[in-house]
Parts: C-alpha cells; structure tokens; sequence
C-alpha cells in the first residue's frame, strides 16, 4: 500500500510504503478524533486500521477485524451509534457485521451481524424515513442483486 502526497505542483510524492498483503479496499476516515485520516484496509476475510499521522505516515492499529462470512463488500464508515466515533460497517454474505468505534482508532473485536437477505450490495448510510441527518444516527440501506432493497432503521437512543 502506498502513500501519495499532492506535491501543489499537478503531481504527487510518495511518501510511504507499506507491506500489506492482500489489499482488496481502502477507506480513509479520522477513526481517533485527531484530526488527521487513517485508513481502513480489507484484506479478505479480514480488516485492520492504520493511523495517519497528517505527514504521510501510516502506523499500524488493529488487524484481524473479522467479516461475518466470506464473500466480502466493501466496508463503509459512519457513526451508527450517534456516540460521535466512527463505526466499521461490514457486509458479507447476507449480513451486515457492526464493529462499534472505541474512539481510540479500534473498533469492537467481534461485531453483531443483522441479515439483510440474499446477495447485498455496498451498503449505505442514509436518512431515507425522515430523521434529521443530524441526529447522527443513519440507517442502513442494503440494496441486493434481486432488484430488491433492504433498510434497516436506526432506532438507537
């Protein structure tokens, strides 16, 4: 995994490598609150966190942040738990697992999974019954391969 820097001049430089096996996806969100972005990574079964230091540099968090099954999604990042961290949302196989943010760069080790029916597709974070996007607290929107779509409501307090 590498790391590219705007050099203000139309190109980049590289900054950092990184020997990450397997690298299907990346996402990059501030996951500690220090205002700087980290990544997350999907390797197969699997995600792990690596801390951005707002240079470039990337250090490694957590690793091993298991999917509910194996045909994996791509992760979305959002706060579903209106705490104000940003949770991992990771879809596979028919579930959507949630590793709640622990503030610190982490998420919870072993995510709850809701089913969501066949064959999801990404999933989303959206307000689509009403509630303010301020609330923090977004539904899931599942869309799946038999032009059908699941919503999950937030309903967290």
């Amino acid at each position: 995994m590498y790391v590219l820097l705007n050099n203000q001049h139309g190109g980049f430089t590289q900054t950092t490598t990184i020997a990450v096996s397997g690298v299907y996806r990346v996402m990059l969100a501030d996951l500690n609150g220090d205002g700087n972005l980290d990544a997350v990574v999907q390797t197969s079964l699997n995600a792990a966190t690596y801390l951005g230091d707002g240079k470039g540099d990337l250090t490694a968090g957590q690793s091993g942040i298991p999917y509910p099954g194996a045909d994996t999604l791509p992760a979305q990042i959002g706060d579903v738990n209106g705490d104000g961290i940003p949770d991992l949302i990771l879809p596979a196989d028919g579930s959507i697992g949630i590793a709640l943010g622990l503030g610190n760069g982490k998420v919870t080790m072993a995510p709850y999974a809701v089913g969501v029916g066949q064959a999801p597709g990404q999933i989303f974070l959206e307000n689509p019954h009403g509630q303010s996007a301020a609330s923090g607290k977004p539904d899931l929107v599942a869309p799946d391969s038999s032009v059908g779509v699941t919503v999950l409501i937030n309903l967290t307090k």
